[in-house]
């Protein structure tokens, strides 16, 4: 297990999201309208949507009405927009209009779970932590990481074999190769550096 960390870590050296977003809030906002909803959608949603909405008090002084007309391109867009409103005014009224730094006050914001706080402190904060979602949920049940896809398993099963300083580069480049490698459809196992690694291939 720890040639397949050393081998994706040094694959993917600069761990990244396809996200554009320049500042903490701004990833809250994308990671949740990412959901079912294609990185490039989501970007071209988001640059509306922060040239009007800079902080999460100007969304709480907003309504989901004119939130929902932003986002009406992204799927499930009526509860995001709700979410969205009401985290927002969670982060103005309790936070002083800033996203806070942990883990268990985020996920007790609408909208927001395990995997949107965890990529959130790990890209926003630079904080060590494992996002797992369908992507590396799915290379690490074919690379023998985890048995299975459940997110909190597959989470503490990278953190058993990955030193805690790479937690991110790994999970990030699981992400890409996932995406682009290791597809849901197919598995491009002719082109993968994990080949001669991975179970599915033992």
């Amino acid at each position: 297990m720890n040639e397949i960390v050393q081998r994706v870590i040094e694959h993917y050296k600069d761990p990244k999201l396809e996200l554009e977003y320049s500042n903490p809030f701004e990833l809250l906002i994308a990671l949740i309208l990412s959901a079912r909803c294609l990185d490039k959608t989501t970007n071209k949603i988001t640059k509306d949507f922060f040239k009007r909405f800079k902080t999460p008090c100007d969304v709480a002084q907003s309504s989901i009405e004119e939130i929902n007309e932003f986002i009406s391109s992204c799927s499930m867009h009526n509860a995001k927009a709700k979410n969205i409103f009401e985290l927002s005014n969670i982060l103005c009224k309790k936070f002083n209009n800033t996203v806070i730094n942990d883990f268990e006050e985020l996920t007790k914001l609408p909208g927001v779970g395990e995997k949107t706080a965890n990529i959130l402190l790990a890209f926003g904060f630079g904080e060590p932590a494992v996002g797992v979602d369908t992507h590396v949920a799915r290379v690490c049940k074919r690379l023998g990481i985890s048995k299975n896809e459940n997110p909190k398993e597959v989470e503490e099963a990278i953190k058993a074999i990955c030193d805690r300083k790479y937690w991110i580069n790994f999970f990030s480049g699981l992400i890409l190769h996932g995406r682009y490698v290791c597809t849901a459809r197919l598995a491009h196992c002719d082109s993968c550096f994990l080949s001669d690694v991975c179970v599915k291939n033992i």
